[in-house]
């Protein structure tokens, strides 16, 4: 049995290079690359072109291409990085005042105190101390090329806009902690060279087009109208919105579907709520409302349709229609594309569908997966990056499943119906009978479909989100269907209305808004489910490929049985054979779809505990795990309605450790950056018990203020609260002043025979004193929560040698306004001696302390470092 490498295996050889330079911590030199590379390609030419060579030949020499392209994906995804990294912004820029011109590359997202948006700059420079500019240009290596804006409080801005602005910029920069979102990798992919925001300045000006413009030639040039098209669609899609609000009387709440409609028309999802997503995600139907490649293929399908059923009969005698329709469903798919932002995904898509299109085209015979594997080698070779994108994993294994599952049932379905024709051949009902016959196969395949990728996607989800819908087959059952031919359809046919005939578009729009609130009780029924989530957070490559491996396995165990029972065993007892290596896969593959159940989670001893604190910005939170139970101490700040230190720190952290519940969420005080992410939190876990200050507006009923003498154990570690003094000073209404809210803060000691830590949240030195004088070296601790991130309000010498810390950790975020941690108390406990820690420098900082092998420190930012993880102070 002969079997031809296709170029599926071509492509993934490929892609295991440029994966391989995605997990290095520096990018490798590519000379040495290149010279084993050129050797090797060397003795590729030799094997194939010497007569005379070994006997396996054809295996010597595929072997060899497949290390070839390996290392042709390491030296093209290397020198496309360090291209990248070449426009980053440099560090001595850091703090100065920054003129640039450009435009805006994006729709600018709104809210009550700030736009964000991304610009394009086209000229840089700086400015003088005295506020004058400086002619002379930032050179070329320096200059970033996109960058991240907000402007708070300032004039409204749209996209496509020419602007001069005051800036100050820094380094891409984000929060680094187990389980969370790595906004670095997403802004790197992005080709965000630089984040910072607008100054308030008299140099903040409109550049008109009259004006000289040296804007370069580049995609982002191009899309200028676009974007402008696209962002007038969105205000138009947000009056509709507005206007049915007014109309029919209703809250707000009840319009959100056009948010939806938004996204799907204008790939604009900053007004899709935070309930929405969590609905969404739930359910596994998130793909659906992000413009992808569903809805790509969507209206190249519908548009081929229309085209092929319009083309007049004269055109058909020249060019065939269905090159015509396929021509014509490509040009509306980049259209659509092109007003969906030409984002990742269907950059994408775009290059998917121009695949299959072209192959079609040509009339030739070729294998889905060939044709999979070229596209996938078309990706990569635009955009190597595009292996950071949860996206492209998901939207190629996916279309995988649909090619392998499609191609093995199609041609039983054939026969299937061959034979329903023969039956039903001389029947009256015969084409009835044949109809029928044909619906009831789809529908099967279509719920098989839906199993199987659920199915094959699920170690996938697991080790990406640490989490996976079990409801998701269900929702996109009904779903997929419902969106795709009736919502989308609307939508589409609503954006070219809306040009020439406004009146109609808005009346589809609403139309399209209108069937999605129909659904979405369904939806949302689903997402409420008790089950409806899977959490398990301890799924890391090795166990994702064992069961991927798993699935695979016993998916083909029937071919592979083929394989072998044709190959090794005799004819006597083909059948029994046969399916005794069918079970014999089958069970090896349970075995290995088992290791998803066995768990990895840390295990610790009577006294022994974990502390971690949270790289969070400038705020605080912090958890503390022991043999049985988990505690979180603080819970961060909230940047906004959609963004949270709860929900995008704190729990994917808790998930990644495998914890599903809380024993206790502590709160300091009611500081926005100690409490702000706490009701993201006790949303997602609401049995947990809250003690703390400043928590009477937190949605739980199970809270308590904290005071100095309360205490508990927990697998001999014990917990005891050393202030605030009394209960009812802090339940009295007449604690407004920051200070005075610092000094109530409950301070914490954890403390076993493996260690202590002094949790001093905000305290400042009024209460340092006073604990001094109630404790004195009571006060001694292994390890410190710096009190008030560092400030020059605390960390008095006395209270520092009074503690006496091995290790001093200062929560603070990068280059934060309020300078944390101050020079002066940086240099007090320098003398004490000790280690000193910043998050902001090492990531989430983890301490072990255990009796046996004492007290161990992992900064994550050092562990989990890639290559495009800025490393500056």
């Amino acid at each position: 049995m002969h079997y031809k490498t296709g170029m599926f295996v071509y492509a993934l050889a490929f892609l295991l290079g440029v994966v391989f330079v995605q997990q290095l911590v520096v990018l490798p030199a590519l000379s040495s690359f290149v010279t084993l590379l050129l050797s090797l390609f060397f003795l590729y030419l030799l094997l194939i072109n010497c007569k005379y060579c070994l006997t396996y030949k054809p295996q010597i020499t595929l072997i060899l291409l497949i290390i070839l392209l390996i290392l042709l994906g390491i030296l093209y995804s290397s020198f496309y990085a360090k291209q990248q990294l070449s426009y980053r912004f440099d560090e001595a820029f850091i703090g100065k005042n920054l003129l640039i011109s450009g435009f805006v590359s994006s729709i600018p997202v709104t809210n009550e105190k700030a736009q964000r948006f991304e610009f394009i700059i086209t000229k840089p420079g700086i400015l003088r101390t005295d506020g004058t500019p400086v002619e002379q240009m930032i050179a070329a290596q320096k200059m970033p090329r996109k960058i991240r804006l907000s402007w708070y409080y300032g004039r409204p801005v749209h996209a496509g806009e020419k602007w001069q602005l005051e800036v100050r910029l820094k380094p891409p920069r984000g929060f680094m902690n187990p389980g969370s979102f790595d906004y670095e990798a997403w802004l790197f992919q992005h080709g965000i060279d630089a984040t910072g925001y607008v100054r308030k300045s008299s140099l903040n000006q409109v550049q008109y087009q009259h004006q000289p413009d040296n804007s370069p030639i580049s995609v982002a040039a191009y899309m200028v109208p676009v974007n402008k098209i696209r962002q007038l669609l969105s205000q138009k899609i947000d009056a509709i919105a507005v206007k049915t609000v007014v109309s029919n009387q209703l809250v707000s709440e009840q319009t959100s579907s056009f948010a939806l409609i938004k996204a799907l028309a204008v790939g604009d999802k900053s007004s899709i709520s935070k309930q929405q997503w969590q609905v969404l995600r739930n359910t596994g139907t998130s793909h659906l409302m992000a413009i992808s490649g569903l809805h790509i293929g969507l209206a190249a399908f519908f548009a081929y349709v229309l085209i092929r059923w319009l083309v007049p009969v004269f055109i058909m005698k020249r060019i065939p229609a269905q090159h015509i329709a396929l021509s014509g469903g490509l040009m509306v798919a980049l259209l659509y594309a092109m007003v969906a932002g030409l984002s990742i995904p269907t950059q994408r898509a775009i290059i998917m569908l121009c695949v299959l299109s072209v192959m079609m085209l040509l009339r030739r015979n070729y294998r889905p997966l060939d044709a999979l594997g070229f596209a996938l080698l078309l990706v990569l070779l635009f955009d190597p990056l595009a292996v950071l994108s949860v996206g492209f994993w998901f939207s190629f294994s996916a279309v995988a499943v649909i090619f392998i599952t499609l191609n093995t049932n199609h041609g039983n379905i054939n026969l299937e119906i061959d034979r329903q024709k023969k039956k039903f051949r001389h029947d009256s009902v015969d084409v009835f009978g044949i109809v029928w016959f044909k619906m009831c196969s789809v529908l099967k395949q279509w719920i098989r479909l839906q199993i199987l990728i659920t199915l094959f996607l699920l170690p996938l989800s697991l080790f990406m989100f640490q989490q996976t819908s079990l409801v998701s087959p269900i929702a996109n059952l009904l779903l997929i269907p419902y969106v795709s031919f009736l919502v989308v359809p609307l939508v589409l046919v609503a954006i070219v209305f809306s040009f020439f005939m406004p009146g109609i578009a808005d009346f589809l729009f609403g139309l399209a808004a209108g069937l999605l609130d129909l659904i979405w009780p369904l939806l949302n029924w689903f997402a409420m489910q008790p089950y409806s989530l899977w959490v398990k957070g301890d799924v890391d490559t090795i166990k994702l490929l064992l069961v991927t491996s798993a699935i695979l396995l016993f998916y083909f165990s029937g071919k592979l049985s083929h394989i072998i029972a044709s190959r090794v065993f005799v004819t006597s007892a083909p059948q029994f054979n046969q399916l005794q290596s069918i079970w014999m896969f089958r069970f090896i593959a349970v075995l290995l779809f088992s290791s998803l159940f066995i768990t990895t989670k840390e295990t610790f001893g009577a006294g022994e505990y974990k502390l971690t604190v949270l790289d969070v910005g400038q705020g605080s939170a912090a958890v503390i795990q022991t043999q049985n139970h988990v505690m979180v101490f603080d819970a961060g700040a909230k940047y906004s309605d959609k963004f949270d230190i709860g929900s995008s720190v704190v729990l994917p952290y808790l998930r990644s450790q495998g914890i599903q519940s809380l024993d206790y969420l502590i709160i300091s005080h009611g500081d926005s950056d100690h409490i702000g992410g706490a009701n993201a939190i006790l949303d997602a876990l609401p049995d947990t018990p809250v003690i703390g200050q400043g928590i009477e507006k937190l949605t739980n009923s199970k809270k308590q203020y904290c005071v100095e003498g309360d205490k508990w154990q927990w697998d001999g570690v014990d917990f005891t609260f050393i202030s605030p003094l009394t209960k009812e000073v802090l339940q009295g209404g007449s604690i407004t002043k920051s200070e005075q809210r610092n000094n109530q803060s409950c301070v914490l000691r954890v403390n076993s025979k493996a260690g202590s830590v002094l949790f001093a949240a905000d305290i400042e030195k009024t209460t340092e004193q006073q604990l001094l004088s109630r404790y004195g070296k009571q006060l001694a601790a292994d390890v410190l929560i710096v009190p008030h991130h560092g400030s020059k309000t605390s960390s008095t010498v006395d209270f520092i040698a009074a503690v006496d810390p091995e290790i001093s950790i200062f929560s603070v975020g990068y280059k934060n306004k309020f300078k944390h941690p101050n020079k002066n108390v940086m240099l007090r406990y320098e003398k004490q001696g000790g280690t000193l820690l910043q998050t902001d420098k090492s990531g989430a900082l983890t301490i072990s302390l255990s009796s046996k092998t004492g007290r161990t420190i992992e900064k994550y930012r050092e562990t989990a470092r890639r290559y495009w993880h800025h490393t500056g102070d």
